[in-house]
């Protein structure tokens, strides 16, 4: 009756999709590159031509939010800070971001002293420089990225 390779349609939702494999009271379908396993008496044989004329389309939307260019690390240790520095960086490189802002805060400076010191020895960044007054002043670091 069904041979691999045919394609069907499930009764209960009207999907079709082609045998990948039979047993002796299922078979399993490919539909959308998923495998489903149903029961041979809720399926009916239909033919190629069918399917490709029936309305069944996939829309794929991607969703992205824009790449983040800023990051906060005030009351982080400085271990902590660098580290999410470092994933920060990565991850704006990797989303071709070039101008980023680094929040350390102006309180001690130690935050700010330490993030420069990683900045200039990154090889991911051009050059950085202590925001201007509308930007955060000196509790705040732009790097332009490679």
């Amino acid at each position: 009756m069904y041979t691999i390779g045919d394609y069907v349609e499930i009764l209960d939702n009207n999907i079709i999709g082609k045998i990948t494999s039979i047993s002796k009271q299922n078979i399993i379908i490919l539909y959308k590159d998923k495998y489903i396993k149903v029961n041979k008496s809720k399926v009916k044989e239909t033919d190629k031509q069918n399917k490709e004329n029936k309305n069944n389309f996939t829309v794929k939307v991607k969703i992205s939010s824009p790449p983040i260019d800023e990051i906060m690390i005030r009351h982080q240790t400085v271990d902590e800070a660098l580290e999410n520095l470092e994933k920060f960086i990565d991850n704006a490189i990797c989303n071709n971001v070039k101008i980023v802002k680094i929040i350390h805060g102006k309180n001690g400076g130690i935050l700010r002293r330490e993030v420069h010191k990683y900045l200039d020895n990154s090889p991911y960044v051009k050059e950085h420089r202590l925001g201007g007054y509308y930007e955060g002043s000196y509790g705040v670091t732009i790097a332009f990225l490679k």
